[in-house]
């Protein structure tokens, strides 16, 4: 005969009496099988007598293993002697280079920062494009170790151009520079 079970709110079947043996039924479940015009309590089907446990009755506790008598603490305790464990020689490796920050898995390298160009185009040839140029180059650093490498090419390529910028307006500049100030000597 087939059975369809309703335990805790989850109906299941159809099933057969050794499938209900296992399931771990409460006398709370709830059974139809054919014949039958509703669903019924469990205890009321007869031959499922030695299918559920009675809800409420202590569940079956398993054989608890024997526990070792405490040592006092006045008792010496038995321990055998240290022994070293050896460990087999490794073959010299050199250390691999550490990143210090968090780096995107299967990352690329690092774009250039071109952060010194930058410092060098600020300090000798134009102190405003130089500036730009610094602010981008810190911001390779940032984007990449952030796993964008994409941003931290773009600021890399434009932090360039900046560097590039730089140095083109001092070469320009230079001259009208060097002018001012024997201008100025001649007005007086």
């Amino acid at each position: 005969m087939q059975y369809w079970i309703n335990h805790n709110g989850v109906q299941s079947g159809p099933m057969d009496l050794d499938a209900l043996k296992q399931m771990g039924l409460t006398s709370a479940a709830y059974v139809w099988h054919e014949g039958l015009s509703d669903w019924v309590k469990i205890t009321q089907i007869p031959e499922l007598q030695d299918v559920y446990v009675m809800e409420g009755a202590a569940p079956e506790v398993a054989e608890i293993p024997e526990i070792p008598p405490v040592q006092r603490q006045d008792e010496p305790v038995a321990r055998e002697p240290y022994q070293p464990q050896r460990q087999p020689a490794q073959p010299y490796q050199p250390a691999q280079p550490q990143y210090a920050g968090p780096q995107p898995a299967n990352a690329e390298p690092c774009p250039p920062t071109n952060l010194v160009w930058a410092i060098i185009s600020t300090v000798l040839c134009c102190l405003p494009a130089g500036i730009v140029a610094i602010v981008y180059a810190t911001k390779v650093t940032n984007k990449y170790r952030a796993g964008d490498i994409e941003g931290a090419k773009r600021a890399s390529e434009v932090g360039a151009w900046w560097c590039i910028a730089s140095i083109i307006l001092g070469i320009i500049c230079q001259p009208f520079m060097s002018a001012i100030p024997s201008m100025m000597g001649s007005m007086n």
